[in-house]
């Protein structure tokens, strides 16, 4: 069985990205194959040297380097959105096409929208 978390919204003005980040670790420590594809406000998760308010909540930039520790080593984001972006994001992803992108959504068995 293969998950995609699919991340979409901004990573500050809800809970909703924090959620979707602890949801891939619990399937990764479960040993479950889970992957992380991130588009549009959510990108805002890539940058570094945020330095988010009390009132944002943690800085969940923080929990990218930790996520191979939990075998999560799929995380996706388009081609044209990180040239659209215009600053440099996290290394950890894959930037794809949006074809690739297509057929990366085709191949998972469950997808959680956040």
């Amino acid at each position: 069985m293969s998950t995609l978390i699919y991340l979409s919204s901004s990573p500050y003005t809800s809970s909703s990205l924090k959620e979707a980040l602890d949801l891939a670790l619990v399937f990764g420590t479960f040993e479950q194959a889970v992957s992380i594809a991130i588009t549009g406000d959510a990108l805002a998760l890539l940058v570094e040297g945020q330095t988010p308010s009390k009132r944002q909540g943690k800085h969940l930039y923080k929990l990218l380097d930790g996520l191979e520790f939990y075998d999560i080593e799929n995380i996706y984001v388009k081609e044209t959105e990180v040239k659209a972006f215009g600053t440099s994001l996290w290394t950890g992803v894959q930037a794809i096409s949006q074809e690739a992108w297509i057929d990366m959504l085709e191949q998972h068995q469950h997808i959680y929208r956040f």
